[in-house]
């Protein structure tokens, strides 16, 4: 008899693969949604209603702005409100970092308000969760639920909790804990009246049971998944009535009720092709009225087709007389532009010449401010390495000279000598500190990609963040490097100076022979018309002609773009 049944559940796994089944319908951790209801705020509507029709670049911008206006207004509830927003629009998009970013931000403001803080650990539970990281996803989903207690009249969004946290808690095979919040998950909905996702809930709940290996505890949560959907022709009701009609067949073959099991299996093939043959018939009667729909437009367009082609040929002989009056008018015009046409182009010709002639003189001024620049720099070299070589040299010889004495002189040594040794201490510091000021250590030693770094964190302080991002950097000509970083330390100081900006980015790449550099920074911008006669921005500017590399500028009130390529010199 036993051997019988073997070969019953054996035929079962059979059937199930052949109509489409390779598995139990085991619990999806699948994160569920919690939609915040927004205030009635005009521009946050505008915001949704710009998300709504797919106009996500436009609706993030007009996000900041809103929450940069209500910084300056110090209005805390549109604060909150456009960043949960902002951060479910980045959620959506798939970029749960920035998502968790803005609920990083949320914190210090909403540190009172329990209301604001469970819908915040919740939405930051989900985009841990569909990043993999269940259990981030699991310590969030806690104090979610945490502050939810809180709350009488708060049932849907405890629901949703306890059925996520039921999910990692299977994921994490700890059944027990998953059973005891899919029945909370499951009691929540029941009392909303929630019947198709009680039902659902209840589903998964008899899944985990089944892992547990407790068939007949399974099969009676299936039973009550029954009595809530019924057989109603729904179409969610119909897929729970599916996945429990399954999950039935499987739990009776695990007692070994296998006449059962071949009951429940037949029940679920004959609503699974009964699905499939809806779906057939709707795809089809969908084809057909697009075929209808496709067949009308296309005998308006002939109907169309026709009137246009009558007024085309009565529109014809007055167009085309028209026309002709348009010519005639036309070639007395041409007549007498010729005349002015000849003066012109003699005053075109002399402004020509006039800006050869200037492009000439800026071409000249151009390279002897680079040609300045470059001497000041082989200065700069000469007189650190003076400094380090020679003058470093002699003081660390004297120092020495006056250890050696002081050696000889044992217990009575001079107040004056170790006086002049600590002088002569802070003389070798003082020029050592004015060496590296002249011509930085770390670019001599490391090259371009250590120096830069160290620039941003130097430059880096409590109102601004530099951050540094190199790629392929080698070793390159000396000169050559230290004119790229004079370069970029030109840049940083007009960024600490006048970008009143909190955020700034280097980023330096080595790319097919070419240096490309961009830097940019979410400070206030400048009018480039403004401020193109700048010292600063000239000098860049010449050594980058100099060193036959282009430069592109973009400022506005957003933020400086500033990209620079330039050949590279080995």
């Amino acid at each position: 008899m036993n051997r019988y049944k073997k070969i019953i559940f054996f035929f079962i796994i059979i059937s199930c693969s052949y109509h489409g089944l390779t598995a139990f319908t085991f619990p999806k951790a699948n994160f569920i949604e919690y939609d915040f209801n927004f205030s009635d705020d005009e521009r946050l509507k505008q915001v949704k209603d710009l998300l709504e029709t797919n106009k996500t670049e436009e609706a993030i911008q007009k996000l900041y702005q809103l929450i940069a206006e209500a910084e300056k207004l110090k209005d805390t509830n549109l604060i909150i409100e456009g960043s949960l927003l902002l951060a479910d629009v980045y959620r959506d998009n798939g970029d749960y970092k920035s998502s968790n970013k803005q609920f990083y931000k949320l914190l210090p403001l909403i540190k009172e308000n329990n209301n604001y803080l469970q819908i915040l650990y919740f939405k930051k539970g989900g985009n841990f969760q569909k990043e993999g990281e269940i259990d981030s996803a699991m310590v969030n989903y806690k104090n979610a639920l945490f502050y939810s207690n809180f709350f009488n009249n708060n049932e849907d969004l405890k629901a949703k909790i306890n059925a996520n946290l039921a999910g990692i808690y299977y994921l994490k095979e700890d059944y027990g804990k998953a059973i005891e919040h899919s029945k909370i998950a499951a009691n929540y909905q029941k009392i909303l009246g929630n019947i198709e996702i009680e039902a659902g809930i209840l589903n998964n709940l008899g899944s985990i049971y089944f892992m547990q290996g407790n068939y007949k505890e399974a099969l009676n949560v299936f039973q009550q998944t029954f009595k809530l959907v019924g057989f109603g022709q729904e179409d969610l009701q119909k897929q729970i009535r599916r996945s429990s009609y399954i999950n039935s067949a499987y739990a009776y073959s695990g007692l070994k009720q296998f006449q059962k099991a071949f009951e429940y299996q037949d029940k679920y093939i004959s609503l699974d092709d009964s699905i499939k043959q809806e779906l057939k018939y709707k795809e089809i009667a969908e084809i057909e009225s697009k075929f209808k729909v496709a067949s009308k437009e296309k005998e308006a367009e002939i109907e169309k087709s026709k009137r246009l082609e009558a007024e085309y040929l009565s529109y014809g002989l007055g167009f085309s007389i028209c026309i002709l009056l348009i010519l005639l008018f036309v070639l007395y015009k041409m007549y007498k532009l010729n005349k002015k046409n000849y003066t012109l182009k003699i005053d075109q010709k002399r402004l020509m010449h006039q800006s050869k002639i200037e492009k000439l003189k800026s071409d000249s001024q151009t390279k002897i401010l680079a040609a300045t620049l470059d001497g000041r720099l082989e200065e700069r070299k000469v007189i650190a390495s003076v400094l380090h070589d020679n003058v470093s040299a002699l003081l660390s010889a004297a120092n020495l000279h006056l250890f050696a004495s002081k050696k000889q002189l044992k217990d009575q040594v001079p107040v004056e000598i170790n006086k002049s040794q600590k002088i002569l201490n802070e003389a070798s510091e003082s020029i050592r500190d004015l060496s590296h000021r002249l011509v930085p250590s770390l670019l001599l030693k490391f090259g371009l990609s250590i120096a830069v770094q160290d620039l941003c964190e130097k430059s880096s302080n409590s109102t601004i963040e530099f951050s540094c991002d190199t790629k392929n950097i080698t070793r390159f000509d000396q000169n050559f490097e230290l004119k790229i970083f004079n370069i970029i330390s030109e840049l940083v100081n007009n960024i600490l100076k006048h970008s009143n900006a909190n955020n700034a980015t280097i980023k330096l790449e080595q790319l097919e022979g070419q240096l490309q550099l961009v830097i940019f920074d979410n400070g206030k911008g400048f009018d480039l018309n403004e401020i193109n006669d700048g010292v600063g921005l000239s000098q860049v500017k010449a050594r980058i002609n100099v060193l036959e590399g282009i430069i592109k500028i973009k400022s506005s009130t957003e933020g400086t773009r500033i990209y620079i390529s330039t050949p590279i010199v080995y």
